[in-house]
């Protein structure tokens, strides 16, 4: 499928090359796909295509960082409530970084937003949640699975915290092994309407 992904990329970089021409950033909220636009995008774009891409992009917590570490203002944020509900309550988060994000450095910005924004963060010890993609939804391997994920189970299955992971993976693998649902980091700290 070499041919598929290099046209993947070129296709890509061909709707997002106006826009970094133009100074913007790209901001995204899944680590995979960052993870593509800094490292796999150089097998199949010019490096200098490559270059401008992987420098103009941001995973969405790691660039809420740059921005509050430039003078941003925190207090735009939402900041964990007082009061009932799975947002007040989560004052304490559980939070599972994807494999991605971890990888390419950007995992523990997430972290770093909510403790600044008040919330008490315990980040999972457990490098990978056992989805891999698309590898857990497959027939033969969705006991392997569940398996590899275990230990998120042990970690934070009854936890009276917010549990948030990024990325789609992550998030249906902590859902099918956990209550409540997970929420994106992101959700936590979206400002309030």
């Amino acid at each position: 499928m070499i041919a598929t992904a290099a046209e993947a990329a070129h296709d890509v970089y061909a709707g997002l090359a106006e826009h970094v021409d133009a100074g913007r950033d790209v901001v995204v909220i899944e680590p995979s796909d960052l993870a593509t636009f800094r490292r796999e995008y150089e097998r199949f774009l010019p490096d200098t295509s490559h270059e401008r891409l992987a420098g103009a992009s941001y995973d969405v917590m790691e660039y809420v960082f740059g921005l509050l570490e430039n003078g941003g203002d925190a207090a735009a944020l939402r900041a964990p409530a007082a009061g009932t509900g799975p947002v007040s309550a989560g004052r304490r988060v559980a939070y599972h970084p994807h494999c991605q994000a971890r990888t390419i450095g950007v995992g523990e910005h997430a972290t770093a937003v909510l403790e600044r924004l008040g919330y008490d963060v315990r980040v999972s010890d457990t490098e990978c949640c056992g989805m891999a993609g698309s590898f857990g939804y497959k027939h033969d391997y969705y006991d392997l699975s569940m398996d590899v994920g275990e230990p998120l189970r042990e970690q934070f299955g009854g936890t009276d915290r917010v549990v948030v992971a990024a990325g789609t993976s992550c998030e249906e693998q902590l859902d099918a092994l956990i209550e409540p649902t997970p929420m994106h980091p992101v959700e936590l700290i979206a400002p309030r309407e």
